[in-house]
């Protein structure tokens, strides 16, 4: 019996140290740039010996994730024990800045798993409806109109969502907990927002993904380097950078590797012509709330290899961190400035409320990347925008193509 005790808690040793390993590889080079040997060697065991283990990787991502909500669960129950009461947004927050590695796992897994092919797609959807959904039954429990409290949820959270990527771009310069107690000190006092009539609003639900037009054959007019940039963000869309060869590029432009090495010739430089010519501000984008809408404007592949990319860019070594985090400082700064001349804000009140409004687009955006029949993007975010600025709808809501 002592053998079998003693050889139970090496083994609950180290399937913790696989955990611990894989938190930080996940959070350093992504999910799917993470191989099962890179997660033994950094664990300190044996490829077979992870094996025995784990059979998947997709296994250990669930594993680590049940393993975080159960801390979570767990200090929400102390809380509820201790004072009578559940901890607030505001408190949450502070826990998970102060839980290590809770904000970039979860941030960089939010952008990975917008892919319907990521293994933890379904895991990181459900576990959203999930919130929404109790989010919802506490609002209008109250006897509040539930297509309001669900707007008033899925803003919150989205917002929510984006000060997080924000925080991980610019630490020290969030204040997440500020953000999310100002925000329901402001739907205390003037009431929740509107709801948009059904149908076009309703309680998520299973819906249909986008048709996947990812493998379409590009017209074969268009040129090599358009082609191949195309083809990169359509593959970054449903893998990453760090999930995405040359290789894979080149047959999914319809070019040879030398065709493509031709336009990039590394994949590096590739990233680059992507960042460059896809997702560089417009000329015509000179107001900053056109900038914020023409993330709305985009084919659904085209915000969602963005999305994935500024996730995974939150980490100092991605390539693409600097390019990413120069456009959302420029963005604040731009956006900061207009709100303070259109509304006459104080500076830091104006920098608070962009940070809140940025924060919105980015995590509405992913909110309709996991629910596209379920979130209603320009009541989502156009509702947000400061009245006198709206000038009419926000935008098109992203194609499926």
């Amino acid at each position: 019996m002592a053998m079998k005790r003693g050889s139970y808690r090496t083994g609950r040793e180290r399937v913790e140290r696989i955990l611990d390993a894989s938190h930080e590889l996940f959070i350093g080079s992504g999910y799917r740039a993470t191989s099962l040997r890179d997660i033994a060697a950094a664990s300190g065991i044996s490829h077979p010996a992870l094996l025995r283990h784990f059979a998947s990787k997709q296994e250990i991502l669930t594993a680590l994730v049940d393993r975080l909500d159960r801390r979570h669960r767990d200090w929400i129950a102390a809380g509820a024990d201790s004072t009578g009461t559940t901890p607030s947004a505001a408190e949450t927050a502070r826990r998970n800045a102060d839980a290590r590695g809770w904000i970039p796992l979860f941030t960089a897994l939010l952008g990975e798993a917008t892919s319907p092919e990521h293994p933890g797609h379904e895991l990181m959807r459900t576990r959203r409806r999930v919130g929404t959904r109790l989010g919802v039954q506490m609002l209008s429990g109250s006897g509040r109109d539930e297509r309001s409290a669900l707007l008033a949820v899925q803003r919150f959270g989205a917002a929510w969502d984006g000060l997080q990527i924000l925080s991980l771009y610019f630490p020290g310069l969030i204040d997440i907990p500020a953000q999310l107690d100002a925000h329901e000190d402001e739907m205390k006092a003037s009431g929740f927002p509107p709801g948009p009539a059904l149908p076009a609003f309703t309680l998520p639900g299973p819906a249909p993904r986008p048709a996947d037009t990812a493998n379409a054959d590009p017209p074969p007019e268009r040129t090599s380097r358009a082609r191949a940039v195309e083809a990169a963000a359509r593959l970054y869309a449903r893998h990453g950078y760090h999930g995405t060869s040359m290789q894979a590029v080149a047959e999914e432009a319809g070019l040879t590797k030398a065709a493509l090495v031709h336009v990039a010739p590394t994949k590096h430089a590739l990233l680059d012509l992507v960042l460059a010519e896809l997702f560089a501000a417009a000329e015509d984008e000179s107001d900053p709330y056109s900038r914020l809408r023409a993330l709305l404007d985009r084919p659904r592949w085209q915000a969602a290899a963005e999305i994935v990319l500024m996730c995974e860019a939150t980490v100092p070594s991605h390539p693409a961190h600097a390019q990413m985090a120069k456009r959302l400082a420029d963005n604040l700064a731009a956006t900061a400035d207009d709100l303070a001349a259109a509304q006459s804000l104080g500076k830091e009140e104006a920098r608070t409320s962009t940070q809140w409004l940025v924060a919105l687009v980015l995590g509405g955006l992913i909110a309709w990347l996991y629910e596209p029949d379920a979130i209603d993007l320009e009541a989502l975010i156009g509702g947000a925008l400061p009245p006198a600025r709206r000038g009419g709808p926000v935008g098109v809501a992203p194609s499926s193509g």
